[in-house]
Parts: C-alpha cells; sequence; structure tokens
C-alpha cells in the first residue's frame, strides 16, 4: 500500500439500506443482486463497534498461548505469505430476524444480510504452523481491534470468537487480506479478517490482531452469551455456539408488495447451505400448496450460493403468495416455520412474496 495509514472510507453506497447507525449495520437490497459475486461497496455491513483506526506500519498480527515458537507477523510479511483464493457467502445469523414473531431481541435485520465474495488470504492454518500449536491445544481464539462497552457484560471488551481446532486448520480457513480482487476495505476488517467458509458470519472476524492457541474451550461473551439458540423448547439452556449457516433460499425479484400485469414474468433468487452444496430450489405461486423446481443459472460452488430462476405465467388477477423452498445434498431443507428464540437467529424458514396480479 501506498500509505501507512488506513484505507478513506467510501461514501455509503445506494444499494445497501441501514439497520443502525452507530455502529453501521446495513445489508444489501435484494433486487440489487444482480449476479453470484456482491461488489464491495453494497455488500451488507455488520459491525457490533466503531471500525478500529489502523496504522499499517505500527500494525501486527501476534500467534500466542500454547504454542513453541510465538509469531509476530506484519502487514507485509502476512501478503507475503503463501494465499489462496475462496468464493464464500457470508450470511449474519441474524438475517430475517424481523420476520420473527414475535419480535426477538438484536438488530432488526430484513433478508439482506447476506452477500458473496471471493476472499484471498493466507490459510489460518499457515499462520499457526508458524507458531508450532503445543499438543494440548484445542482451540484457537481470534481476536479483533474492535472493542466497546457492552451492558450486557458490564465491561468494555474486544469482539473474539474461537475456533475448534479442526477447523482453525481447515485449508480453507483464511486470513484474508483481500476482497474481490481489491484490498479489504476498513469496514470489512481491514487490514486482516478471519473467513470461516460455509459458517455464519459472526465467524468471521474482522480487523484480526490477536490469535491465541488455548488448550480449553473459549468462554469470551459473543462465544457463550451472544450467537448461541435460546428458546422456550431448550429451556433458554443452551449455550452451543452457532457454526454452519442453515439451508436457505430467498427470492430477489419480485419484492414483497410489487403489482404485477398479467402475463409472463421471471422469478429471480439464491439459494445457499452451509452445510452441503444446494441440490434444488422448488418455487410455489400458490402459497407452497403445490411446487415446480427452479432453473439455475449460475455454476455450484461448495461455499457459495447459487442464483436460481423459475418462468410463471400469471393468469389470474388477484393476490398471489410466492414461496420458494431449498433442499441441499445433505438431505437439508428449509422448514415453514423458524424456530424462535430468545436472539433472533437462523431464521431459515420459507420466504414468501405477496403480490398483486392486476
Amino acid at each position: 500500500m501506498d500509505s501507512d495509514h488506513d484505507v478513506t472510507q467510501p461514501a455509503r453506497d445506494t444499494r445497501l439500506v441501514a439497520v443502525t447507525e452507530a455502529p453501521f449495520n446495513a445489508e444489501t437490497m435484494l433486487t440489487r443482486h444482480m449476479g453470484v459475486i456482491t461488489p464491495n461497496a453494497a455488500f451488507y455491513v455488520r459491525n457490533h463497534f466503531a471500525v478500529p483506526d489502523c496504522v499499517i506500519a505500527e500494525w501486527r498480527l501476534t500467534v500466542a498461548g500454547a504454542v513453541e515458537t510465538p509469531v509476530e507477523l506484519t502487514y507485509e510479511e502476512l501478503r507475503a505469505l503463501p494465499s489462496r483464493t475462496v468464493l464464500v457467502t457470508l450470511e449474519c445469523a441474524g438475517n430475517g430476524r424481523s420476520a420473527m414473531q414475535p419480535q426477538a431481541e438484536g438488530e432488526p435485520w430484513g433478508y439482506g444480510a447476506v452477500s458473496t465474495a471471493e476472499w484471498t488470504g493466507v490459510p489460518l492454518r499457515t499462520v499457526l504452523e508458524l507458531a508450532r500449536l503445543a499438543p494440548a491445544t484445542r482451540e484457537v481464539m481470534v481476536e479483533g481491534a474492535d472493542r466497546g462497552y457492552v451492558a450486557a457484560a458490564n465491561e468494555v471488551i474486544p469482539f473474539a470468537r474461537g475456533l475448534p481446532l479442526d477447523q482453525a486448520m481447515h485449508p480453507d480457513t483464511l486470513l484474508a487480506y483481500a476482497m474481490n480482487g481489491e484490498v479489504l476495505p476498513p469496514e470489512h476488517g481491514f487490514p486482516a479478517r478471519l473467513v470461516v467458509p460455509g459458517w455464519y458470519g459472526m465467524a468471521a472476524v474482522k480487523w484480526v490482531a490477536r490469535i491465541e492457541a488455548i488448550a480449553h474451550t473459549f468462554g469470551g461473551f459473543y462465544q457463550v452469551e451472544r450467537y448461541i439458540m435460546r428458546s422456550p423448547e431448550q429451556g433458554e439452556t443452551d449455550s452451543t455456539p452457532l457454526m454452519q449457516i442453515a439451508i436457505r433460499s430467498l427470492i430477489t425479484t419480485p419484492v414483497d408488495g410489487a403489482t404485477l400485469p398479467q402475463g409472463r414474468h421471471t422469478l429471480r433468487g439464491l439459494a445457499w447451505s452451509g452445510f452441503a452444496p444446494v441440490s434444488q430450489v422448488e418455487v410455489s405461486v400458490d402459497g407452497g400448496v403445490t411446487g415446480e423446481a427452479a432453473a439455475w443459472t449460475s455454476d455450484p460452488a461448495r461455499y457459495a450460493w447459487r442464483s436460481w430462476e423459475y418462468d410463471w405465467r400469471a393468469e389470474r388477477p388477484g393476490e398471489v403468495a410466492i414461496q420458494c423452498r431449498a433442499t441441499d445434498e445433505a438431505g437439508n431443507t428449509q422448514p415453514i416455520e423458524p424456530l424462535w428464540n430468545r436472539l433472533g437467529y437462523v431464521n431459515n424458514a420459507i420466504q414468501t412474496v405477496h403480490v398483486s396480479i392486476t
């Protein structure tokens, strides 16, 4: 980079819809997804705290804890390590929260807290191998430079997450420094962010500053108090951290509440799963009574969504409920209703788009 200081924040893109202003959180307008890859400027933004300042000449990535050789890398040293590029869909665990009834806690996300990019970076495994993990290592904790006061914790804390050792050592788990072939934007984690393919976005720690090998289960606030499923059915006691993205499909066009003329229309959407490639999307134009397979309009990818379309002839005037339902190669399919939970996570229930035919 030519400058020692952080990259200038670009003007806010019109394809983003703000959900909160401080910190800034925004979702991507579904109708603006025109292909598999989301442009950087239109990629959804999820922050818990303000974007931290970074002086790149002073930034260091430290690897410590249960290691034989503690490591400290500069930005240039990190980028000099062998790299790889992986196409990955990131989805906020709270995506679709506003559709839950009754309303759950947390930011009122619609369905746009999901986007896809090509991420380039160094496998986390490579950096851990430089440090030589101790045999007792059980998890790897990754901490970002962002921090702030959290009332529920009653203290100032950083955003940090723990990864099981097998996932930390997976060759596709990256310390990404580039996004769609460009330097990682500040709002997306410059200088480096963790990317865990197939996992919800809470695992994709931004502004990575410290990595620690630990011989126990990580117990940070965002591991045991948030990003867990707590519901009446589970007695509000489940503290299992969220991991893989649940199977989901969305209709990107038409939009809910649209008025369409009688005649032919092309319905379009996206489908993805963190467990296995998506194998089928069924589209219903009668509120789920019947369904037909949609056609794929993009190639399969292990960690990314696929686009689909469905040709529909609207013959009668009136109200129509359009739905789509995805199934993946592991046999997972979308539920009709979400599993309600207090924090409003993993709403992967079938989406319904209501349109009027005139």
